[in-house]
């Protein structure tokens, strides 16, 4: 699994590209391995902590906002971690596709976008695919509904 992982990464990001990682590293108990995927992953990459995070060369951040546009997001792990007076979209890779209900992909009423790998084609999405999603969410829902579905384009790098 961690080869196509690792495949589905590289085909999406660049050497130059700025990543964030929303936790989860990985579960394995040896440092070592986490290293070794590490240095094959293309891109600048900024770490926020999961649940499982455990490497002494990564420095992990709770939470990171950013504004692209208009649009204000905060990512995080957990979406119950985002600051309680935050007021724009969450993006989270918390509890991946195990509770949909609890955490689907985008969540309007709620303001979040579940991007754990599972849901997203094992592969990182970008800044211009989440205002694309809350674009389309917006677009065909005139009240908030927590269970849309968004098929999330493949993207490769050329």
């Amino acid at each position: 699994m961690n080869r196509v992982l690792l495949e589905k990464w590289n085909d999406t990001v660049c050497v130059d590209d700025f990543v964030y990682f929303l936790g989860d590293l990985s579960c394995v108990e040896n440092v070592k391995d986490i290293d070794y995927w590490l240095k094959r992953l293309s891109g600048n990459i900024v770490f926020i902590n999961g649940d499982q995070e455990s490497s002494k060369n990564i420095e992990f951040l709770d939470n990171v906002i950013v504004d692209v546009g208009d649009n204000h997001f905060c990512l995080v792990h957990n979406p119950e971690d985002a600051p309680e007076d935050f007021d724009g979209w969450i993006i989270h890779a918390h509890s991946q596709s195990h509770d949909l209900e609890k955490h689907p992909f985008i969540d309007r009423e709620r303001k979040t976008i579940n991007v754990s790998t599972e849901l997203t084609d094992y592969r990182p999405i970008s800044f211009a695919e989440l205002v694309e999603i809350i674009s389309w969410a917006d677009s065909i829902y005139s009240e908030p509904d927590y269970l849309a579905t968004y098929e999330v384009p493949v993207v490769t790098q050329d």
